[in-house]
């Protein structure tokens, strides 16, 4: 396996890791740590996350559970606070950018198409995430608190 990483700066350091290897490449973005409440746009359910920085995986934490193992990223362009991809998962196709700072906010924007009853649907997620501080006291990394205050167990324990 190849592995890339682009640190890149701001007021908080942060980095964007791409792995890389012949058969499943993939595209991680790692938020800062600490608690971020992240809102879809296209959902009346929002949630806060204790992030743990080396243990965050944004896309599959928030967008498409598995996305590593299941997709392979075909395109990705982006500079300093932006990004662009297009992938192939195992039975759709999705499309995303990522505008913003993994350490202040972010907007992350996916387009899915999958074949369904033998039709093409389309999904289209937008999540938007802000940094709120430190993570309180009685939520561990990875922890999501959703707005009516369940709590769901961490993705962490299996990385």
């Amino acid at each position: 396996m190849k592995y890339f990483a682009i640190l890149l700066s701001t007021a908080i350091a942060f980095s964007v890791t791409f792995l890389a290897s012949a058969a499943e490449p993939s595209l991680r973005l790692q938020r800062a740590s600490g608690l971020w409440k992240v809102t879809p746009s296209t959902s009346p359910f929002s949630w806060e996350v204790c992030v743990d920085h080396e243990k965050d995986r944004l896309i599959d934490d928030d967008l498409w559970s598995d996305f590593e193992q299941e997709c392979k990223i075909e395109s990705k362009s982006g500079n300093v606070d932006s990004y662009n991809f297009k992938s192939r998962c195992s039975e759709a196709i999705m499309a995303g950018s990522f505008k913003g700072d993994l350490a202040k906010s972010y907007v992350l924007t996916a387009d899915t198409s999958f074949e369904l009853n033998g039709k093409i649907e389309r999904q289209h997620t937008v999540i938007s995430g802000s940094f709120q501080g430190a993570c309180p006291a009685d939520m561990e990394p990875g922890v999501k608190k959703m707005r009516g205050g369940m709590k769901i167990n961490s993705p962490y324990s299996n990385r």
